[in-house]
């Protein structure tokens, strides 16, 4: 897969993306709504399988790089799987690089994955999950027109933790309308 936006690339996951890709599986700050810090053995693992060919399988995950145009640098990674083939119903996932948070890069890329899955994958309904405490996360999935479909209790365990979930949406239908506000906004 291949997106372009004004200021990233979205892509495949390269091996020689590990240094950059541990930069912020291996950060405590960036790590702590999603699972303890990876280590660096542990990121390579996740890269060796990233990189490998995506077969489209209900919940196997596409692992998808954000790389920074003007640096060349991978400053995040998106994840996409078919949660329902036969509903046409994906989630998406993110995280970002801490040096690159609050600088609209995620809505940037996100809004352009989700716009590439409406358009090429045919799909009714994308959906995401963050802990709710995840105030970035959920703000963002918002931002982005999803609407809060679910509240889930004791859904997600970090570490020793457990914490509650938001389960997030944009159907297709909803997607179409937001392009055509932006299209009538741009005419």
């Amino acid at each position: 897969m291949y997106i372009e936006t004004p200021r990233l690339i979205i892509r495949n996951m390269k091996l020689n993306d590990l240094e950059d890709s541990y930069e912020h599986r291996g950060s405590a700050s960036v790590s702590k709504f999603i699972s303890e810090p990876l280590t660096f053995e542990q990121t390579k693992e996740r890269l060796d399988q990233a990189v490998k060919p995506w077969q489209g399988n209900e919940h196997e995950k596409l692992g998808l790089a954000i790389e920074l145009k003007s640096q060349g640098k991978l400053i995040g990674e998106l994840m996409y799987k078919h949660t329902n083939i036969g509903s046409n119903i994906g989630e998406v996932g993110y995280r970002l690089n801490t040096n690159y948070q609050k600088k609209g890069y995620a809505y940037e890329a996100v809004s352009a994955l989700i716009t590439h899955l409406f358009e090429q994958l045919d799909l009714h309904k994308i959906t995401a999950v963050c802990i709710t405490k995840n105030n970035a996360s959920w703000g963002l999935m918002e931002r982005l027109g999803m609407k809060r479909e679910a509240l889930y209790r004791d859904h997600f365990k970090v570490v020793d933790k457990w914490f509650d979930g938001y389960s997030y949406a944009l159907l297709v239908k909803e997607f179409e309308l937001i392009m055509k506000r932006s299209d009538e906004k741009t005419a």
